[in-house]
């Protein structure tokens, strides 16, 4: 028996009709469409999404350590390291030992990464603005408090739940 959908709204006759209702197809898609904005404004900066992501946690937030950052970001630690490699080698970010702890280092803007932030934000806000032309300012601050909180609540639950492996099904061939 095939589900049964709610009726086509206008937006949503692009959309296939089995996946209309699923968070992870739809959250996913508008993430692919705001991402492919910014990365095509941000090309000739020189500085991909994530690189502008890293850098404002760092200038607003730092100085950070480089664990710090991962945390804040949701990005591994190992990938952490190399970014900043790469921001370092542009001369965008300085790492400093961490007077606190010898075995850390201090991320800090340069003010020449500060100029390319300003610069690439001015860039990203104008995406954001189109991005979100279909909706009015309400709705996406009730857009935005709603990922917010599912983040939070899944980000939270996951601490508290032991890692557990999915176990595929067995191949009823291979077993004979």
């Amino acid at each position: 028996m095939e589900q049964q959908l709610p009726p086509t709204t206008p937006h949503e006759e692009h959309l296939p009709k089995v996946l209309r209702d699923s968070p992870g197809f739809l959250l996913n898609r508008a993430a692919r469409i705001i991402r492919e904005m910014n990365t095509e404004v941000l090309r000739p900066t020189g500085l991909t999404v994530r690189d502008l992501g890293l850098l404002r946690l760092i200038a607003t937030e730092g100085p950070l350590t480089q664990q710090e950052l991962s945390s804040k970001h949701g990005t591994d630690r190992t990938t952490i390291v190399d970014v900043i490699d790469g921001l370092e080698k542009r001369e965008l970010v300085t790492r400093t030992t961490n007077s606190k702890d010898r075995r850390s280092y201090l991320l800090t803007v340069t003010p020449r990464g500060s100029k390319l932030l300003t610069a690439a934000s001015k860039l990203t806000n104008k995406q954001k603005k189109k991005f979100l032309a279909a909706i009015d300012d309400d709705e996406w601050a009730v857009l935005r408090d709603l990922l917010q909180r599912l983040i939070a609540f899944h980000e939270h639950h996951n601490e508290q739940l032991p890692s557990t492996k999915v176990s595929q099904p067995k191949d009823e061939k291979a077993e004979k």
